[in-house]
């Protein structure tokens, strides 16, 4: 599967880890639904995923936690949202390995620290 596309539904619960087996995977919107829990870590996708959006939950539910890692590692990832959440934690250093991120929006969550140097990388 290439593309997964849900958005706008009365969806609930968490994302299963099972997301982590879709290594062709290159566009994931679940925006403005009511999901809620942690990130999954997308292991394998993040090979291929260009798009990530789990922005806007609605009925009160929030992703919650830390940004995992490996979306920072995602080379090809172009459009990274996750607007509206509760997560937390900083904006790590490997925010400038995403070379051709396009849409960056992390608004509206609880993040704390500086922006790291290397934000200055994206082009």
């Amino acid at each position: 599967m290439e593309q997964f596309l849900a958005s706008n539904n009365q969806i609930t619960g968490n994302l299963p880890e099972s997301l982590n087996n879709l290594p062709k995977l290159r566009q994931f919107d679940m925006s403005s639904n009511a999901l809620s829990g942690s990130l999954p870590g997308f292991t394998e996708s993040f090979a291929t995923l260009q798009e990530l959006v789990l922005s806007e939950q609605k009925d009160g539910s929030h992703f919650s936690g830390s940004i995992p890692e490996n979306i920072w590692r995602s080379l090809l990832l172009e459009k990274l949202n996750l607007n509206g959440n509760r997560l937390t934690g900083s904006i790590p250093s490997l925010v400038g390995k995403l070379a051709i991120l396009e849409e960056f929006d992390l608004s509206n969550n609880i993040l704390t620290g500086s922006i790291p140097s290397e934000f200055g990388m994206l082009a």
